[in-house]
Order: C-alpha cells, then structure tokens, then sequence
C-alpha cells in the first residue's frame, strides 16, 4: 500500500467523510516523497477506530485502479498475534 497509492483522493475522501481534519491531512502531506506521505496516512489510520478503516477501504474502492487493493486488504486474516504486536508499536 505505501508504494502502490497515491494519496491525495483516499485523504480527500477521508476528509470529506470527516475521519480525518484539515489538520491531519497536512500532516500526512508533510511527508517529503510519495511513500513518506502514504506512511502517514497509514499510521494514522492505524491510530483511528473503525469507520476510519471502513472509508479508507471505500476511498480504495471509488478509484478503480485501487479496488483490487480493498479486495486484498479485507482478505487478509489478522491473527491475534498480529493485534498485540500492533498494539505494542502503537505505544
């Protein structure tokens, strides 16, 4: 996700939909490259609840070239291994 997206609709999405402020989406545009800025974003997201998640994925699904990316990112199994490492690094 971090090398495949470009960022700027999914945050202007997430905007409009009110998951993230103004704010948070200068943040996410402080990154210096494509990648930092996609980082961003996703580390927020991990941060948020939800219906952040929820409107990413429909973010993902509004841009046909992404859709595929949704598909995947909801296939995945999240083993409860991988929630306590999350929450570790989240700290």
């Amino acid at each position: 996700v971090i090398t495949d997206i470009q960022h700027e609709s999914i945050v202007d999405h997430l905007i409009s939909r009110e998951v993230v402020s103004v704010d948070d989406g200068k943040k996410i545009e402080s990154g210096k490259t494509p990648q930092e800025k996609n980082r961003n974003l996703m580390d927020m997201l991990l941060r948020k609840n939800e219906q952040a998640f929820n409107e990413f994925l429909k973010a993902l699904r509004k841009d046909s070239i992404y859709a595929y990316l949704a598909e995947q990112i909801e296939k995945t199994e999240v083993t409860s291994t991988d929630m306590a490492t999350l929450h570790k690094c989240l700290k």
